[in-house]
């Protein structure tokens, strides 16, 4: 199968016939991929006047379960962000009173982000169209060769991230 990218690292191969342009390649795949995941999450999320910045926040703190919080910190590190970002993004949802910030019980310097009821249930309402959103990119995908592929963009961004290999 040819693709936008096959054309191009053809003529890669022209200017640099003993370059990599395989990896050219997968750096401009990744690329337009993250374009089109990021606007099937925008589309999925509008539904529930959530934009995917917001939704990484609410789904990484309703992923950790019970009370559902954490530092501004561990939420940068887990969602690949930095910390002037996320403490941005907390005030944007604990205006909307999707999150409160509370002060951790074991350290008074420690501000936690905590989802409030409100913020659960926007969170498990979005849940289902988002996943179905990035189902709908690689629905052309076997569900063995998802699990390949994932596995291979794991390896690569353990080799450019290894700090992150135990931040998740």
């Amino acid at each position: 199968m040819t693709d936008r990218v096959s054309r191009i690292e053809k003529d890669w191969k022209k200017l640099a016939p003993r370059g990599d342009t395989e990896s050219v390649g997968v750096a401009t795949r990744c690329r337009l991929l993250t374009e089109h995941f990021y606007q099937a999450s925008q589309d999925a999320l509008a539904d529930f006047d959530l934009v995917t910045y917001e939704w990484e926040v609410l789904a990484m703190l309703l992923r950790r379960g019970s009370p559902h919080q954490a530092s501004a910190g561990v939420i940068a590190r887990e969602t690949g962000r930095s910390s002037a970002s996320i403490t941005h993004r907390l005030d944007k949802l604990g205006e909307r009173g999707l999150i409160k910030r509370i002060t951790s019980k074991d350290d008074g310097r420690l501000v936690m982000a905590r989802l409030t009821a409100k913020g659960k249930r926007l969170a498990q309402k979005a849940l289902r169209p988002r996943l179905a959103a990035a189902e709908g990119i690689v629905g052309n995908l076997k569900k063995n060769e998802r699990k390949q592929l994932n596995a291979l963009l794991g390896k690569i961004l353990v080799g450019v991230d290894p700090d992150g290999v135990d931040d998740i």
